[in-house]
């Protein structure tokens, strides 16, 4: 990162992070923004950038969240612009006038972005500020501790002056430890979330295809449901058919059964009759052998 544009960024875990400033830039909602980095590189050669609003003072900066899509969209055009080439500069409605350089702010829920480090060189070539920092060369300490806070430098007109800093208080080796675990954490989470946003070079275009349903019923459902239909009234039809010859058959015995039953009330009653005439021809007979063994 280039230390002539650091800033300190206090994240939602509380953990204070060196960022190098990329650009700063006003939208059209008249709020100040900016976009920074932390140097995260990944496999592909791409770094993660971050962008936020900004409220406040100089010593006094707070951020503001970006919550809608037309804030969003219109930082990721400005982007563009300046990611160009060299010589494209924002236009005067766009400049802002935020000195971020070694202020120490909180930031929660920033949005981010994938570019190329092409990308994000270019457009830091153009950040700028009104007053410049000159920072005396110190012997390189392994860690991040020999910052100086923007309260303990002395203006001089348009010249700043490093004056000896105060005693600063370096954590111990164990409170260093808790602290990598959290940023660690934080970067592992974020890695996620970058996979979801998109890349400003090449925003994806998305067609959307219009689906008739009407004619995919009619193609794939009306078939199968009339093969159903058929198939039901096949069994219908069998089913009507058993039951008619059942009928027929149930018919055709009542029908034989009740023959049956006139035939042997025809038969009983002619029994009776041939009964009743024999009855009456042994009668005869009686009465004739009667007169026949009288006369002897």
């Amino acid at each position: 990162m280039d230390s002539t544009k650091l800033f300190y960024v206090i994240n939602e875990e509380g953990i204070r992070q060196e960022a190098s400033i990329l650009a700063k830039f006003k939208l059209i909602n008249g709020i100040n923004y900016i976009t920074y980095t932390y140097g995260e590189i990944n496999e592909n050669d791409m770094i993660k950038i971050y962008s936020t609003g900004i409220t406040g003072e100089k010593g006094n900066y707070s951020y503001k969240e970006i919550e809608t899509t037309t804030e969003w969209d219109e930082i990721k055009n400005i982007l563009k612009v300046l990611a160009k080439d060299e010589d494209e500069k924002l236009s005067e409605e766009n400049e802002s006038d935020l000195n971020i350089i070694g202020e120490e702010i909180s930031i929660r829920k920033p949005k981010k972005l994938l570019v190329s480090s092409k990308f994000a060189d270019t457009i830091a070539k153009k950040y700028k500020e009104n007053v410049k920092v000159t920072v005396e060369e110190k012997e390189e300490v392994k860690e991040d501790t020999s910052y100086i806070p923007i309260s303990d430098l002395k203006l001089d007109e348009e010249e700043v002056k490093v004056e000896e800093p105060a005693p600063i208080d370096i954590p111990t080796f164990e409170e260093l430890q808790a602290r990598t675990k959290k940023v660690d954490e934080v970067i592992e989470k974020d890695k996620i979330e970058a996979e979801e946003e998109m890349k400003v070079e090449e925003p994806i275009k998305v067609e959307l295809k219009k689906e008739d349903y009407a004619a995919k019923f009619k193609s794939e459902v009306e078939p199968v449901l009339l093969d159903v239909y058929s198939k039901q009234q096949a069994q219908i039809d069998a089913l009507e058919e058993e039951l008619s010859k059942t009928k027929y058959d149930l018919f055709e015995k009542q029908k034989e059964a009740l023959s049956l039953k006139k035939d042997n009330e025809e038969l009983t009653k002619k029994g009776t009759e041939l009964e009743e005439e024999l009855t009456q021809a042994k009668a005869k007979v009686d009465g004739i052998m009667e007169v026949l063994n009288g006369n002897k």
